[in-house]
């Protein structure tokens, strides 16, 4: 069985809205926690929450995380490379991602805890147009 599969398997994940597999691990009304797995050729959709969001880098190939506050302009940001493990969204920021490689597995943390309430996917052709060199 393929470490991905395997992964899937014993977390007994199943799939996100937004693409990929996920599992909540923890949840409290202060705050929640899920492993999230994209595997190669899978790309988390365009998303916002309305709660801060960070993600923890956990094993596979780096993740490239494309964000944009104001829904126009995008930025690219990586984690599981470089030393670079963690990332913060901001509440209410847009919000994509893919894996570089064969898989990327990740968790998130929400924190008051997150709730399918607070996710707004935007419509399945929806993209910022231009990416933002200036920040």
């Amino acid at each position: 069985m393929s470490t991905i599969k395997s992964l899937i398997k014993y977390h007994k994940m199943k799939p996100h809205p937004e693409g990929g597999y996920y599992v909540e691990v923890f949840k409290s009304n202060d705050v929640s926690h899920i492993y999230f797995l994209l595997e190669e050729r899978q790309k988390s959709h365009w998303h916002r929450i309305k709660k801060n969001e960070t993600l923890h880098f956990y094993s596979g190939s780096p993740l490239i995380i494309y964000t944009s506050k104001d829904g126009k302009k995008y930025r690219t940001n990586e984690i599981g490379s470089k030393n670079n493990f963690i990332f913060n969204i901001e509440k209410n920021t847009w919000f994509a991602m893919k894996s570089s490689g064969s898989y990327s597995l990740i968790g998130c943390t929400v924190a008051p805890a997150f709730e399918f309430d607070d996710l707004e996917l935007a419509s399945k052709d929806w993209k910022p147009s231009k990416f933002n060199s200036d920040l």
